[in-house]
């Protein structure tokens, strides 16, 4: 490719329509967009200025329509909510209208500006930088065609438990191939352990099992246990996953389930499925339904590999299934898809020491309830039946300070049921539910909770302080608590209680996340496209994700986004090829002159030595991210970014660096985090100063010493990096080169430290972006820079641009 054949054409051909969204209020309330628009039709290439109500409505985009066939604009600025919001609305206009997709620049003035700040005047303005920079960066863009690729047809779905099931099962027999992936030695989960299901009370196991058997036999899956996943290659469509299999040391094909083996067995642990209550041994079936239905060997609790002796199972096996020497492996799989179904962990009450978890084996979880219940429920301190028992709801639920903020949605259901099946099978029983809010919003669950209350269940509207065994030698306990509805303190004894612990995440969904590019919510669950519109997506093309991997939900809500995973999943392979962004980095051939520190620098390794000489590099467009790192690094300028060129970012600095907002900061924000931690922040109406300018880059390693530069030369007074901290830089490097940047800015111009910052994000700790106020509050106390050091800058500019 020639440097020619990139550049944009004359700004004679440019000609710019802009269209300022109200957004119902969201933004006229705060934003005066009358005076945005006076204020824009005066940019240079500017034709066409439009304001809406809302623009995303189909009258707002046949505005945009009729500008573009009617008027001839060729580019578009639309200026209304964050583009994660409605990019592709704006962009399938613009394609409509015969103008390609990509020649349409979106920025955000709602999370971004009337969501952040309260003054008019200051909203107004900073409004009209950031759309000034939008302009700016509109005059370079350039018409960009995605690629087709061919997708794999097989599927991943990671997670055994109930969601993991029904989603494996409704792709399986639409045709498609599917590995479904457990890290335990059998699928199941959660729902295996429970009792009955709300509001029906049908057996839980009743309703499963025959679906996992349904799982076992369908030829349309292979079950892998004791596996999960440990890299992850390739793009939306064509990945490769690696997944580690721990050894099983038996054999599952040739397992019988005879049980001899686990009868002779010495070793014994605490039993998982029985939630630690009782015990197994170490070579065990984990439950009677387990699919594989195949013994497994703990090794951890095994006197062979602890202390080299014993063996008495392998000899009882006449089938010779136990193997000792089987090894951890790993399996390289392609699937076009993959579906996170990794359900949900329980917090460990014990953490809450006046709730008196551990201290007594009577205080048990609504979980370790279930499994007393389906083993005829007596007291694990005595093996009595109890008669009066506590049902403690929101044990760390709702409680932001030592527990989490949310709610966990079905622990009052659960509660609930439990008493009313206590009270069903103990004659004379007492079951109290101490309850924060009743929360019965499904179908036929008021009416379950109503039926409850006349069956005797008592509901107490209050939450428990304190729960004390007594040292009398009754194995009681004592429950203190306040009624709120009536105003009374409560002290009464109870023969057990049951403690309703919140839902988090599974153990392993930090690191899956950041594996597979996942984006987590602030409660740790992972987070999905769109709440309401893709509420089974995720913003990674081809992965989705259901049940109470995005969070506490029910057996029958888990089903539903089970079913919607699956067709969504389906709508995506079912095309047979799927759309590769050409939002790639490129190279100009006549530049390089083959030093090879891009091939270094690439953190994906999309950059190779050509082969046809050893001069050249070649860019692999499916594996290149997109993320920019490589372009500052080439000394010779013989790489750009398609949508992120130089001239755009130059532009785009300089457009929103002007203005009369001052002191200014521009804060590099990456698109993959970063920018969704800002918009997060602004739907949260969090305030931050308005001089606060956000130029979004796909990495912080996009941004180079001249881009910095520009900033400082074209009037910003501080610069500020935001990365997620899933940045495919990395930390260290990130940290590396900021600082880079900031030891040669402050050699070349003088420029203090302090006036450029950065601050790593996650999207659950998007609050750390209050350093927008921190280094706003510095820079306001810095001032504007030194005339000479703009001086300064615009010389430097000169020299190394």
């Amino acid at each position: 490719m020639t440097a020619d054949s990139r550049k944009s054409g004359s700004e004679d051909d440019v000609s710019i329509g802009v269209f300022v969204c109200h957004c119902g209020g969201n933004i006229g309330d705060t934003v005066d967009v009358k005076k945005v628009k006076d204020a824009i039709e005066q940019l240079s290439g500017v034709k066409l200025v439009e304001t809406y109500e809302y623009m995303c409505s189909k009258p707002g985009l046949q505005l945009i329509k009729e500008a573009i066939t009617g008027k001839r604009i060729n580019r578009v600025v639309e200026a209304s909510c964050s583009p994660l919001m409605h990019l592709n609305t704006f962009r399938g206009a613009v394609q409509e209208a015969g103008l390609n997709p990509y020649l349409i620049e979106m920025v955000n003035i709602r999370e971004h500006c009337s969501w952040v700040h309260k003054d008019r005047e200051a909203a107004t303005a900073k409004a009209i930088d950031i759309i000034r920079g939008a302009v700016e960066r509109a005059r370079y863009l350039q018409p960009l065609e995605p690629k087709k690729e061919p997708v794999d047809q097989n599927i991943m779905v990671i997670g055994g438990g109930v969601t993991g099931i029904f989603t494996s099962l409704e792709l399986a027999n639409k045709g498609y191939k599917v590995f479904l992936v457990d890290r335990a030695p059998s699928i199941g989960g959660h729902m295996m352990q429970l009792s009955k299901t709300y509001p029906t009370l049908d057996c839980s196991t009743c309703i499963l099992a025959p679906r996992m058997v349904d799982v076992g036999q369908n030829p349309n899956i292979s079950i892998l246990t004791l596996a999960e996943p440990i890299s992850i290659k390739g793009s939306p469509g064509n990945y490769e996953v690696t997944l580690r299999r721990k050894p099983r040391y038996v054999d599952e094909k040739n397992c019988s389930s005879c049980g001899e083996c686990s009868k002779v067995c010495p070793g014994k642990a605490p039993n998982e499925y029985e939630t630690g209550l009782y015990e197994r041994k170490a070579i065990y079936i984990p439950f009677a339904q387990a699919i594989p239905s195949a013994y497994v060997l703990d090794a951890e609790n095994c006197l062979r590999f602890q202390k080299g002796i014993c063996g008495v199972c392998a000899k009882k096996c006449k089938r010779g299934a136990i193997n000792f020497d089987d090894k951890e492996k790993t399996e390289t799989l392609k699937v076009g898809a993959i579906v996170v179904a990794t359900g949900y962990d329980m917090m460990d009450p014990s953490k809450f020491g006046e709730l008196g978890y551990g201290t007594h084996p009577d205080i048990v979880t609504n979980l370790q309830f279930e499994r007393l219940f389906l083993k005829g429920l007596v007291k694990p301190s005595d093996g009595k039946v109890p008669k009066k028992v506590a049902f403690v709801l929101c044990a760390g639920s709702r409680s932001p300070e030592r527990g989490v903020p949310y709610c966990s949605k079905v622990c009052c259901m659960v509660g609930t049921k439990q008493a009313f099946l206590f009270k069903e099978m103990v004659p004379g029983a007492e079951p109290w539910v101490f309850y924060t809010d009743m929360r019965a919003a499904g179908k036929g669950y008021e009416e379950f909770y109503g039926r409850a209350r006349e069956e005797g269940v008592r509901f107490v509207r209050g939450r428990v302080a304190e729960i004390v065994p007594l040292t009398d030698g009754s194995n009681r306990l004592l429950v203190h608590a306040e009624d709120t509805l009536l105003g009374a303190q409560i002290e009464d004894h109870f023969d057990m209680v049951v403690l309703s612990p919140p839902l988090l995440p599974s153990s392993g969904t930090p690191e899956l996340a950041s594996l597979l590019g996942l984006q987590r919510g602030p409660d740790g669950f992972l987070l999905e496209k769109h709440y309401k519109l893709e509420p089974v997506d995720s913003t990674q093309g081809g992965m989705f994700a259901c049940g109470c991997a995005l969070g506490p939900k029910d057996v029958r809500e888990s089903a539903l986004e089970a079913m919607a995973a699956a067709s969504r999943v389906t709508t995506f392979i079912g095309k047979g090829e799927t759309t590769i962004s050409p939002e790639k980095a490129f190279l100009y051939e006549d530049r390089c002159n083959g030093c090879g520190e891009c091939i270094e620098a690439c953190p994906v390794k999309a950059i190779t030595k050509a082969e046809a000489n050893g001069a050249d590099v070649v860019i692999n467009p499916v594996s290149c991210v997109g993320c920019g790192v490589c372009v500052p690094i080439c000394k010779a300028g013989a790489l750009d970014l398609s949508d992120c060129t130089e001239q755009q970012l130059m532009a785009h600095i300089a457009g929103i660096s002007s203005g009369n907002v001052s002191p200014k900061i521009v804060a590099f924000t990456d698109k993959r985090t970063g920018y969704k931690a800002t918009d997060m922040y602004g739907m949260d109406r969090r305030s931050y100063p308005h001089n606060v300018l956000i130029v979004d880059v796909p990495s912080a390693g996009r941004v180079g010493l001249k881009h910095v530069v520009q900033a400082f030369a074209t009037g910003a007074d501080g610069v500020l990096f935001v990365e997620g901290e899933d940045s495919i830089m990395g930390m260290t490097k990130f940290r590396e080169h900021v600082n880079n940047l900031r030891r040669e800015v402050s050699d070349l111009l003088g420029v203090k430290p302090g006036r450029i910052s950065t601050v790593s994000v996650t999207l659950p700790q998007y609050y750390k972006l209050d350093a927008f106020n921190t280094l706003g509050e510095r820079i306001i106390k810095m001032g504007p820079l030194e005339p000479e050091v703009r001086a300064k800058a615009k010389e430097v500019l000169n020299q190394i641009a």
